[in-house]
């Protein structure tokens, strides 16, 4: 185990780290240090052999020399970074012996998420690999979270469509019951006659305006002639409703 940047374990064996160069000495002393602070390391001397290995299984880092003959790191960067989303995010430490600016900006340009000179300060290269696992495991994490969301909103909009055809199946069922009473085809109550409730209305009104004229005849004041005949009229109205002829004068 050790530190990582801010001081806090981290757990290095969970790390795999792919070391890339030509020259046997480099990769053996780079593959023994790391090991020794718990990574799992495997170390290949091409970069052809290099995208053979991550193909079949990438590392969680890879360490790869600048300068190599038949195929170049900038070259394997740049296929790595144009090739699956896995390889295309792959955490890639530039290690070269060429610190100029130019290369290290080339190197950059071409995706490199970091680089390191020869001969190799092995602190800040454990440093700076440290930096890169965090980095790639905080964005794995966001990732793995967001894939979770998407799961969970899916879940949500299916339910959700789900609710949604079961109220429409409701809306629709209420709709035709109401059809059916309004047709006769349901078991309901018989529907009050259209004249049974004008009657209702008319008698009610009867019953009001005689209540204000009787009112206004224990006053003391004269029977109002306008109210007598309104009562009149609304009296023959009712009579029709009731399908009863309305009283006549001589009555």
């Amino acid at each position: 185990m050790a530190l990582d940047v801010e001081g806090d374990p981290i757990d290095t064996a969970q790390y795999s780290i792919l070391v890339v160069d030509d020259m046997e000495a480099n990769r053996t002393m780079l593959a023994r240090r790391l090991e020794k602070l718990g990574y799992r390391v495997a170390s290949v001397d091409s970069g052809a052999a290099a995208l053979a290995q991550i193909e079949t299984r990438a590392p969680d880092l890879l360490l790869l020399d600048y300068m190599m003959p038949q195929m170049s790191g900038l070259e394997v960067l740049q296929r790595l970074r144009s090739g699956s989303p896995e390889t295309a995010d792959l955490p890639v430490i530039m290690v070269t012996a060429r610190a100029e600016g130019e290369t290290t900006v080339e190197a950059l340009s071409a995706g490199a998420d970091d680089y390191v000179t020869k001969p190799v300060d092995f602190d800040v290269l454990h440093a700076r690999i440290r930096t890169q696992l965090i980095k790639h495991s905080g964005t794995d994490k966001l990732r793995r979270m967001n894939a979770v969301l998407d799961e969970r909103m899916t879940l949500r909009n299916l339910t959700l469509a789900d609710l949604e055809g079961e109220l429409a199946d409701e809306v629709r069922r209420r709709r035709e019951l109401e059809r059916e009473l309004e047709t006769g085809g349901g078991a309901s109550a018989p529907a009050v006659p259209i004249a049974e409730n004008e009657l209702h209305a008319v008698l009610a009104r009867i019953s009001q305006r005689f209540d204000v004229l009787f009112n206004n005849v224990l006053a003391g004041n004269n029977p109002n002639l306008a109210q007598l005949a309104e009562i009149r009229a609304l009296i023959a109205q009712a009579a029709h409703f009731a399908g009863m002829d309305a009283p006549s004068d001589a009555e």
